[in-house]
């Protein structure tokens, strides 16, 4: 059904598809692309609320899909992401400006425009995001970046590397240290 959304929708959903089976154990028993996605569909209000995201400028796509399939509305969604989301769990608030691809938000995160009502936070590729983790206002976050648990980020950050606490502050390249980025993301 989401082969309604058009190409551009069908390839952002596609690589989320790819993302969440990559820390699902039973994505080595589901060979097909569309039982994958029906799978995750079914089974992940995470994904399902992802999905609505994706689908949300098909009114009827996505009003059909809510009727069959309701989800808690616990996550807010905004701004422009790149295919490869992964929510771990559906009490978010992710409203970034523009977000890259492989860009993953642990439960209870909030990602939002600071007071100033500006734009709200850019970020690369290849993010995580951990949980209770607060990233807002009109900054820029580079690519290949980790941001810990509990961190606060209102100002800019560079890319590779991690950051956690409050403010959040620079801990350790990831360059130094690739397979730790490899097993988050």
């Amino acid at each position: 059904m989401y082969f309604l959304g058009g190409a551009d929708t069908k390839a952002l959903i596609d690589a989320d598809v790819r993302r969440n089976l990559k820390w699902d154990k039973k994505r080595d028993s589901i060979k097909s692309p569309l039982l994958r996605f029906n799978y995750l569909l079914l089974t992940k209000c995470e994904f399902r609320s992802v999905f609505y995201f994706r689908v949300k400028k098909r009114k009827c796509l996505s009003a059909f899909c809510k009727a069959l399939l309701p989800c808690p509305n616990t996550i807010e969604f905004g701004g422009e992401i790149g295919g490869g989301i992964l929510v771990s769990h559906y009490h978010s608030v992710i409203c970034p400006h523009k977000a890259g691809i492989n860009f993953r938000v642990g439960p209870g995160t909030v990602i939002d425009k600071g007071r100033d009502g500006k734009a709200g936070p850019s970020f690369g590729n290849n993010i995580y995001v951990a949980s209770n983790s607060s990233v807002t206002g009109d900054i820029s976050i580079g690519d290949n970046v980790i941001i810990g648990a509990g961190s606060s980020v209102s100002e800019d950050l560079p890319g590779n590397g991690v950051y956690v606490g409050n403010p959040a502050r620079f801990i350790k390249h990831i360059d130094d240290n690739e397979k730790l980025l490899n097993e988050i993301m």
